[in-house]
């Protein structure tokens, strides 16, 4: 069994990685990828700054 000392970020989209302690999140809480800034959140995945599918 691998020991993780530490929560990675890993960004399905692009597949870049990071520490945790180093991603911003969204206004909703949401982590946001430092390469290709995709918010991953429950509804839908969207680039900072779009508006969401459901506020389209």
């Amino acid at each position: 069994m691998e020991i993780v000392d530490r929560a990675v970020f890993t960004c399905d989209d692009c597949g870049a990685s990071a520490p945790s302690f180093g991603i911003e999140y969204d206004t909703l809480g949401y982590p946001v990828c430092p390469r290709c800034e995709t918010a991953v959140g429950p509804l839908a995945r969207r680039r900072l700054g779009e508006k969401s599918a459901t506020a389209r």
